[in-house]
């Protein structure tokens, strides 16, 4: 079997785990990531053979990982994971370019097989992607530092010399390492990468012979000698020193030029670092012979802050390179939007800045980037720069031609940026809130009866609550004007996108305080166990953060009465109240009874911990009836309470009153899709959704909300 370069992408450490042994064990060298956008970097860095990716990832999920992918790399094989797929999921994945699909547990000897089929096929396949590689680099910038960087780098492409990059995390130093190889008319095979971080006692001697039998040495190589990078060295530890120096004099020999003995590699040394070679011998103990070989050449690399003139160029080629990669339309940037990204200290540098290009690009509205789509805190501002008008895309404007690779951070730990700034909001406005991080969550459809799931990620301020499918670009937003159907469950739908069952998890939102979320699912939220205190612990989970923009909740000043047909016993109406409150009297047949409850939302915690719990509850005969409807496929004993005419089927209940506590749950998820958080008292007898819809009608009517 022909060795390759396997990128495994999921956010289980286990399959990580796994595939990493069992791919390491057949000698094939294994790179790991656990989100999307971590994925596309070391695709565009290392141009992996093959990909093993995860559907159901953070951030940027599986499905538009795989279509980035393909625009980066036509070739490379993807093969897409799923312990919750369907059928339609797969025909999905395998459209867009996936070389196959396996579902979770993995079997090993499939995982073998497509690794074998795939980089057979590779080595036959023309190389797209090395062939970008090895097209000179170009620094983007019109500064003067840009200038004298490329100078540098340009020197060393044509110079024999060992190169030292120093500079800040994120600058691109290993980057530059890489177009210093591929414009010396090396591929990618002849550049083994190490990172000394990694490196022990126990490990030295084996990796560092490991990556001596990849090298090629200038006396074996038809095309030159190899290039060994060496990403932070500064991050040796101090008891290696001895004997690492004694393996980097193994790659040389001893020379005479001029009478003059020194030592000369047999292949190109380049290496990284925070700190200056001069400060690790006289503070650090790093042996000063070690550093004069690495060292021969230093080129020091500028943070962004110090050349921030190029960031307008910056931004527009991200900007540009992420629309394609994303499927896109974005035109430019406007000028508030790029006045505060011009004036931003960036302390992540060129890396924070594309990575939040990225994100940007995945989020905003469009066809212009604004100001409120950048996630970036406004205490970290420098100086002011004016920027006299929006940049609109223009290859012709980038310093460089238009294929030329930019100049991007090392492929490291991703940058990340701060929560926006914290303000109090006036008494009568609410913070808007989103969460921290990306949260993931497997489950069954009730209606659909298919495994399914959900990825929860953070918006930008003012984008409300937004539903989208895992395998389409599309969305439809959470609020009145959407809502498709009320048949048993609340659904959305919008240009033949489907969010089904939304009322749990729309309710949490509401209680909590969520303003600004995209929720990924397969067509339906999972039911899980047909209450909402799962998705209460997701969301807590993830952290719920603050943002600097408010909203203004919708507040009852004078009661509002849903009209009912002569006769109905029905009845539903709101009233001024200083929160949150439901009123409900629910009355069945035996063996429910008549039932109330008034419920005061006051607090997460007093949610979670009274209606949260309540499940979802239905009778046998409701239950062939929708069926023969197609709903309530994924109904079980361990997510419905299920009655007949005397008794409840799968008792025990949470509560004596769980049914009415579970109808004043779907209440509170109906009543967010005005797309504010709720202040009044509801008053409702033997309603359900369509009533609750149809009050929310108008009040909208008489309130203008949406």
């Amino acid at each position: 079997m022909k060795k390759g370069r396997i990128l495994v992408v999921d956010d289980q450490e286990q399959i990580i785990e796994s595939l990493t042994e069992i791919l390491s064990d057949e000698n094939h060298e294994v790179l790991t990531a656990r989100d999307g956008q971590e994925a596309i970097h070391i695709v565009q860095s290392d141009s992996p053979d093959v990909v093993f990716l995860d559907i159901w990832i953070p951030g940027i999920d599986g499905m538009q990982t795989l279509k980035a992918i393909k625009r980066i790399d036509p070739d490379c094989a993807v093969v897409m994971m799923s312990g919750h797929g369907t059928i339609e999921t797969a025909v999905k994945a395998i459209k867009l370019g996936a070389t196959d699909y396996l579902e979770k547990p993995l079997n090993l000897e499939d995982v073998l097989h497509l690794v074998d089929k795939a980089i057979s096929g590779r080595s036959t396949a023309k190389r797209t992607r090395e062939s970008r590689t090895n097209d000179p680099g170009v620094i983007i910038g019109t500064s003067h530092l840009a200038q004298e960087l490329k100078k540098a780098v340009d020197e060393a492409v044509h110079a024999a010399y060992n190169v030292w990059f120093v500079g800040e995390k994120g600058t691109g130093k290993e980057f530059l390492a890489r177009v210093v190889h591929h414009q010396g008319g090396k591929d990618r095979n002849t550049l083994v990468k190490l990172r000394c971080g990694t490196l022990s006692p126990e490990n030295i001697e084996d990796v560092m012979l490991a990556c001596r039998t990849r090298l090629p040495l200038a006396e074996n190589a038809r095309k030159g000698p190899g290039t060994f990078l060496l990403v932070r060295v500064d991050k040796l530890q101090e008891p290696l020193y001895e004997t690492f120096s004694e393996m980097i004099l193994s790659f040389g020999s001893q020379a005479c030029d001029n009478g003059a003995p020194h030592w000369r590699s047999r292949l190109r040394l380049i290496c990284t670092s925070l700190l200056e070679p001069s400060d690790l011998v006289k503070h650090h103990g790093f042996p000063e012979r070690l550093a004069d070989m690495l060292g021969q050449k230093t080129i020091r690399v500028p943070s962004l802050r110090d050349r921030r003139e190029d960031v307008p160029l910056l931004v527009q080629h991200f900007l540009e390179e992420a629309a394609s990669e994303f499927d896109r339309h974005l035109v430019g940037v406007d000028d508030e939007a790029m006045k505060r990204l011009c004036e931003y200290s960036w302390p992540g540098n060129i890396k924070e800045l594309k990575i939040l290009i990225e994100h940007v690009a995945m989020t905003a509205a469009g066809p212009y980037i604004q100001v409120h789509d950048l996630l970036i805190p406004k205490d970290g501002y420098s100086q002011s720069i004016d920027v006299q008008e929006r940049v609109p895309f223009s290859a012709a404007a980038v310093a460089g031609p238009q294929n030329s690779a930019p100049l991007i951070a090392e492929n490291s730990q991703q940058a990340s940026w701060q929560p926006l700034a914290k303000h109090v909001a006036p008494a009568d406005l609410h913070l808007q809130k989103t969460l921290r991080g990306r949260v993931v969550m497997y489950g069954q459809g009730l209606h659909s009866g298919v495994k399914t799931g959900l990825t929860i990620s953070p918006m930008p301020p003012s984008t409300g609550i937004v539903f989208g499918h895992i395998t389409s670009g599309g969305t439809v937003p959470a609020l009145l004007s959407y809502v498709e159907s009320t048949d048993f469950s609340t659904s959305l739908k919008k240009n033949g996108l489907l969010a089904r069952t939304i009322e749990h998890l729309m309710a949490v939102f509401h209680v909590y305080g969520l303003t600004n979320l995209l929720v990924k699912i397969s067509g339906e939220v999972p039911i899980m166990d047909g209450s909402a205190v799962d998705f209460c612990g997701l969301v807590e989970s993830a952290e719920i953060i603050t943002q600097d923009e408010t909203i203004a909740p919708i507040r009852i000043a004078e009661p509002m009465e849903l009209p009912m047909a002569p006769g109905s016993s029905k009845s539903l109406r709101v009233e001024p109240s200083d929160c949150l409150e439901i009123d409900y009297f629910l009355e069945y047949p035996p063996p429910v009874g008549a039932m109330r409850m008034v419920f005061r939302c006051e607090s997460p915690d007093l949610f979670k911990t009274e209606i949260a719990p309540a499940r979802t509850f239905g009778f046998v005969k409701d239950m062939r009836m929708m069926d023969e409807m197609g709903l309530a496929g994924g109904g079980r004993l361990s997510n419905v309470v299920l009655l007949d005419d005397e008794k409840v089927i799968n008792p025990p209940l949470r509560f004596p009153d769980e049914f009415v506590r579970h109808k004043i749950l779907d209440i509170i998820g109906d009543f967010y899709l005005l797309g504010r958080p709720f202040i009044g008292k509801i008053i409702a007898k033997l309603t359900g959704h369509s009533e609750n819809i149809a009050m929310l009608k108008i009040i909208n009517e008489k309130m203008r909300i949406v």
